[in-house]
């Protein structure tokens, strides 16, 4: 097998940094992959049809040369590592970060992780990372149901490390992405219930957590594939249906009608929840905070009962919404990260 130690830096004196610079609002961003691959076999992975369990990953010291002289050539500010599962070998991933610290080059970074991985790390290690500049990490957790996780091959994804994962981020001041897939083949209504409200304790316990809750999207040549055949999905037979392919839309035999649209108002109700609990927690007025735990209320009661007919939060956020883009239109008073991701 070839290592990627072998191949040369790509050509990073190609790309116009002051282009992205205004594409990022003001901020020089760089896009770097210290690694591909992952020894996992998650069902649902494109990594395991590109790399067959293979973790192939460039020298530490080689990471750290090359990421600190492009950060002070280019004057990046943020590096985003594209890797699978950076911390596969935890030991590598702490060395790189040593090497960022004791480099004096400061720029913020972020990547992708399995929890498991980051457990096997001190406390004393993952300060170490935030002290690196690591400012955000993305965990692929996808379910906390056994059942479901057992579909998926994801053995390896435990709920105890969920939080661990967690804990250990908030000592280090590094904000945590917990990745959810939602609609899987096999999955029922019990086990989506199972994960929103193992997710919503761990946000209520953790500032620095927040949820990427996604509908499963079937990728052709996947390794469940054979499976989701038999179910009606049907694979491009051209490269003209290969062009046409929309996968940001989900259309899943199995979750069709009002089980799917039940499910797309459970991950919104999840979502606003977790966004009232955050502004509770973080307002210092006690009127406002006692106002928003009443407004929770009925909001566990729908999640707990799986009860997501006449939405009528769900219609007062969205006009919320409307109102705060309307008025930044109309002021230029600029929008919150989270809204402008979404108006």
């Amino acid at each position: 097998m070839a290592l990627l130690d072998d191949l040369p830096m790509a050509a990073f004196d190609l790309a116009d940094f002051d282009a992205y610079e205004q594409a990022c609002g003001g901020v020089r961003k760089l896009a770097y992959a210290t690694s591909v691959g992952c020894p996992y076999a998650c069902n649902y992975c494109t990594d395991m049809v590109f790399y067959k369990r293979r973790f192939n990953a460039l020298a530490p010291d080689r990471v750290v040369r090359e990421v600190t002289d492009l950060v002070d050539r280019y004057r990046i500010d943020e590096v985003a590592m594209l890797d699978s599962n950076l911390p596969v070998d935890w030991r590598r991933a702490v060395e790189i970060a040593r090497g960022f610290l004791h480099s004096k080059v400061r720029f913020r970074w972020t990547f992708q992780a399995s929890t498991d991985f980051l457990c096997r790390m001190s406390d004393d290690d993952v300060r170490m990372l935030g002290e690196s500049g690591v400012t955000h990490m993305g965990f692929g957790t996808e379910s906390t149901s056994a059942e479901v996780l057992k579909l998926m091959n994801k053995r390896h994804q435990h709920v105890p490390d969920i939080y661990e994962a967690a804990r250990k981020c908030a000592l280090a001041g590094i904000r945590v992405s917990l990745n959810l897939i939602l609609g899987y083949p096999g999955e029922e209504a019990r086990h989506r219930q199972e994960t929103l409200r193992v997710m919503a304790r761990i946000g209520e316990q953790y500032d620095n957590v927040t949820f990427s809750p996604n509908v499963f999207t079937p990728y052709p040549g996947i390794p469940i594939w054979p499976e989701l055949r038999a179910l009606g999905l049907k694979e491009p037979a051209s490269l003209a249906e290969w062009a046409d392919i929309d996968l940001g839309i989900t259309n899943l035999p199995w979750l069709r009608g009002r089980e799917f649209d039940e499910l797309k108002r459970g991950i919104s109700y999840f979502l606003l929840d977790n966004r009232i609990n955050k502004a509770r927690r973080k307002s210092r007025s006690a009127t406002l905070r006692m106002l928003l735990t009443a407004t929770r209320r009925p909001l566990h009661w729908r999640l707990r009962n799986s009860f997501f007919r006449w939405p009528l939060e769900l219609g007062i956020s969205m006009a919320r919404r409307w109102l705060v883009v309307r008025r930044s239109l109309i002021t230029g008073q600029p929008l919150s990260h989270e809204l402008s991701r979404s108006a």
